[in-house]
């Protein structure tokens, strides 16, 4: 080989090598970048959703498939709601029900978004007894309705179910709806019991302690999420909090579970009646664990006693409850 060709040869080696250098990072820089279009058809999605939810005529499984398509949507478009999947913590926090009798039907239990009321259609249907004094939550004997308890994150059998079921509900209201139940029903013997969400809270009477209020209570769960983790919309923050007012992407774990119909506790009934038809339950839609009226006041009111760090940082607490679920995060003021 002369020494002219010898050069020219080593010219074209390394001009190869420019040239993969450059459409790898190319391809690296493509990865990065967010797609425009599958954002545009989430964004026309939601809105479609946002019209169809104000129909005089409501078409609840429509609607439930939308939202979980929207979800699913953006689970494969930003990797920010990614962080869930394929990891296995071991936790016993992300649990879902399946049926045994067949593959119809998982559903994902969300407190304060009609769990009790599904439980008890359930338990009618199959002619069960459960008068609620073992549990209502994840204590009540499934096996005897054909449901089993199993994990969201350290199982994929629930991907082979035909209806993987949701109900989500604003986080403002779900919120509330916790520190009413818990906190002002039964002298706060929940929190009392639980030592939740403030661990200085106990039983022994020579306390005396009168009930949190309202700012107490967030104090205490934004403080508890932070001796977890500075960012409040991680999971490790939220995911530790009583199941209440932990966030509820991290009880349901969505980019996980692809939920193929996700409700709303604002059409709870049209929801679930629909649900309850599809799957031919024989009972009727009770709604239980109600909140007294006397309890009921504007949701305005309960936020105006926040101060402004407060509603920041259960913004950023239920971030992604918010961004999945389509709720507005201005604080309702």
């Amino acid at each position: 080989m002369t020494r002219i060709t010898k050069r020219i040869f080593e010219w074209s080696i390394l001009t190869i090598a420019c040239l993969l250098f450059y459409l790898l990072l190319s391809c690296k820089n493509q990865w990065n970048m967010q797609d425009p279009k599958p954002k545009e058809r989430v964004q026309q999605k939601v809105r479609e959703l946002a019209i169809q939810e104000k129909l005089e005529v409501y078409e609840a499984l429509k609607s439930m498939k939308a939202r979980a398509d929207i979800v699913s949507d953006l689970c494969q478009t930003d990797i920010k709601y990614q962080t869930d999947s394929g990891i296995c913590w071991g936790s016993s926090r992300s649990r879902t029900l399946l049926s045994t009798k067949d593959k119809s039907l998982m559903y994902t239990p969300i407190p304060k978004c009609g769990w009790t009321t599904w439980m008890v259609v359930f338990f009618d249907h199959y002619k069960v007894y459960h008068d609620g004094n073992t549990g209502w939550a994840w204590n009540a004997p499934y096996d005897k309705i054909n449901f089993k308890i199993t994990s969201l994150e350290c199982s994929k059998e629930f991907l082979d179910y035909e209806y993987r079921l949701l109900f989500v509900r604003n986080p403002y209201e779900r919120l509330v709806s916790g520190y009413k139940n818990k906190v002002l029903e039964k002298n706060g013997l929940y929190i009392k019991t639980y030592n939740k969400p403030c661990p200085w809270l106990t039983l022994d009477p020579k306390y005396n302690q009168t009930s949190l209020t309202f700012s107490q209570f967030v104090s205490c769960i934004l403080e508890t999420a932070r001796g977890q983790s500075a960012d409040l919309s991680s999971r490790k923050a939220g995911i530790l909090l009583d199941h209440h007012w932990a966030p509820q992407v991290h009880l349901s774990l969505p980019c996980t579970a692809m939920y193929t119909h996700i409700g709303t506790y604002d059409h709870f009934a049209d929801d679930a009646n629909e649900m309850i038809r599809i799957h031919k339950f024989n009972a009727t839609l009770k709604r239980i664990n109600q909140t007294p009226k006397s309890l009921s006041r504007s949701l305005e009111s309960w936020y105006k006693q926040l101060s402004v760090e407060q509603l920041v940082g259960l913004q950023q607490l239920y971030k992604y409850d918010f961004e999945l679920f389509g709720y507005d995060p201005s604080p309702p003021l």
